[in-house]
């Protein structure tokens, strides 16, 4: 039996989309210790993953400071304070660590906490090299070509193992809803959650444009239910979609945000029988918990790369003509109303309309009026890019 570190250094999302690696590494090594290495602030996310012994929380802003200190060298004193926290993160060396981010941080991590690393480097933390898979991840971020391996299976090749057959869910988080969150899912119907927000500024979907879809919404459906999701920085956001709505619906809205832990926010997806979004974290979350989601993927965002996790989901990508990225002059707020409708989705000029399947090598997405088989070259190219990854 041997200790395993996954490390996973990123954003929400990204985290997220972790889970059929872990899923793949515990069916793998089904007696092995398997913990995680995560941003603090996500450590309780980390507890819902299915397959992991424990979480551990990496403090980046205390490692940042680090880090601007030693460009004047590193002191006596500093040195104990380093070796002080990495002994109190990890009292004991890993026998290999799983590195997901091409980050110089991450890398390190996984230098100083194991004794073989596995990741986007092919020989030791201080190569160049990138593995085949990590040259592939690397190239597609770069030239943005036609790419058909979703980000969560490649993270997996790029470990050598197989994508899970079946989607990883969450673990359910055992909470007790605040008051405001109780009546959630209950009575009426559907309940559709709205993330307000994005990481990225430019995946933010306009207020206007979110104050249309609740008023169409609303107006198509008079028992549905909207509850407004979001961090606390997007409380302004949420206030300024509510301001101009007709006093006689806002009774059917329910703002949460800047109000759910993330053990709160995974129960409150739970509840939602639709989720919409752009390509942002709480999207691949509420796929995680198991809710449908709706998502409009624009700027830099690219359905085969990013989309929910899992089948069933479906995604309108908006059009570019040379490849680069979209900023877009309509919205598909018809066609989404359409799925919730039960009715075929319209088309709309600007934007292309997918929905995901899962196979043996992961997660695809077939175009709208296209056959749902999954694309021929997937698996030629995981035989390619594993040629040389262990398995």
């Amino acid at each position: 039996m041997s200790r395993t570190l996954v490390i996973q250094l990123a954003r929400l999302g990204d985290l997220v989309q972790t889970m059929p690696m872990i899923t793949a590494l515990r069916k793998q090594s089904p007696r092995d210790t398997i913990d995680l290495l995560c941003p603090e602030p996500l450590r309780d996310l980390g507890t819902l993953i299915p397959g992991l012994d424990r979480v551990i929380g990496w403090d980046g802003s205390r490692w940042h400071r680090w880090a601007a200190r030693a460009t004047q060298g590193i002191q006596p004193d500093q040195r104990e304070e380093i070796e002080h926290e990495l002994g109190a993160l990890c009292p004991h060396i890993y026998d290999r660590a799983f590195v997901l981010n091409q980050h110089t941080r991450a890398i390190v991590a996984g230098a100083l906490l194991a004794t073989e690393c596995v990741g986007p480097l092919a020989q030791g933390p201080l190569s160049e090299q990138l593995t085949p898979w990590a040259a592939y991840i690397r190239e597609i971020a770069r030239t943005r070509r036609s790419n058909r391996i979703h980000l969560s299976d490649a993270f997996c090749g790029m470990c050598g193992l197989i994508p899970p057959g079946t989607p990883p869910r969450c673990l359910t988080p055992l909470v007790s809803p605040s008051r405001n969150l109780e009546e959630i899912g209950r009575g009426g119907g559907p309940w559709i959650g709205i993330i307000v927000g994005a990481g990225d500024p430019a995946r933010l979907v306009p207020v206007d444009v979110w104050r249309t879809w609740i008023v169409r919404f609303l107006a198509v459906l008079p028992r549905g239910r909207v509850v407004l999701i979001g961090h606390g920085a997007e409380c302004e956001r949420a206030r300024d979609i509510q301001q101009t709505l007709p006093p006689s619906i806002l009774g059917r809205i329910w703002d949460i945000t800047g109000q759910t832990t993330i053990h709160e926010l995974a129960q409150t997806l739970t509840r939602c029988h639709h989720v919409i979004g752009s390509d942002t974290g709480p999207v691949h979350l509420a796929a995680a918990v198991g809710t449908p989601t709706l998502g409009w993927y624009f700027a830099q965002a690219r359905v085969h790369e990013t989309g929910p996790y899992g089948s069933g989901h479906r995604i309108w990508q908006a059009q570019s003509e040379d490849g680069g990225p979209v900023v877009p002059t309509t919205w598909p707020i018809e066609p989404t109303l359409d799925v919730l409708l039960n009715e075929s989705p319209r088309t709309q000029t600007q934007w292309s309309q997918w929905t995901s399947h899962t196979d043996e090598w992961g997660t695809y997405y077939s175009e709208a009026g296209e056959s749902s088989a999954p694309p021929r070259e997937r698996e030629a190219l995981w035989h390619e890019l594993s040629h040389a990854m262990p398995v």
